[in-house]
């Protein structure tokens, strides 16, 4: 399970959370200290790079384990801005977001990051769930979501081992 071709293997399918909202998980394997991927995807400063089309993210306010943040994104059709919660729960490696506010009817989803095969890579799911409401329909959002997801893993994977390399996750979380 040390092979490349498990950190390449990439798994995406369509998911419902409690309520129903649809959704996609993908789960994928980086070149990654588990810790290291966990505070890359927490630092706010590395959204340009990670996620592109985040125009904006600002930090609105903090506690000791969450965030606020206002953001900003081309969503293809159209720019949305959105309110998110970000908690970090520090002991099962994993950050969760849920919206307060904005253009979107829901934003939820996870980051969940666990060790990988040995303590230089780790195994990452991500899940989102997303009802933009009235403007555009949940089924197209979620075709987008699938077909984007695979740049996604690869940019993923690209800078935080980028960052890794250079020492450049923050510690301890901030």
């Amino acid at each position: 399970m040390n092979d490349r071709s498990w950190n390449e293997a990439t798994q995406t399918r369509e998911v419902r959370d409690k309520a129903g909202t649809r959704g996609i998980e993908v789960c994928f394997g980086a070149d990654v200290p588990p810790d290291k991927a966990l505070l890359a995807l927490w630092d706010l400063d590395n959204f340009p790079r990670l996620f592109p089309d985040v125009r904006e993210a600002r930090e609105i306010s903090r506690g000791e384990d969450t965030m606020d943040v206002a953001f900003r994104v081309d969503a293809v059709l159209k720019e949305v801005r959105y309110t998110l919660r970000r908690e970090l729960l520090r002991a099962a490696r994993e950050i969760r977001w849920h919206n307060l506010a904005g253009d979107l009817r829901k934003a939820s989803g996870a980051w969940k990051i666990e060790p990988g095969a040995s303590p230089s890579c780790c195994r990452l799911t991500y899940r989102t769930f997303v009802d933009v409401g009235f403007f555009v329909p949940t089924i197209l959002i979620q075709k987008l979501a699938r077909q984007k997801a695979g740049e996604m893993v690869e940019r993923v994977r690209r800078v935080l081992g980028e960052l890794c390399a250079r020492g450049a996750a923050p510690s301890p979380l901030s």
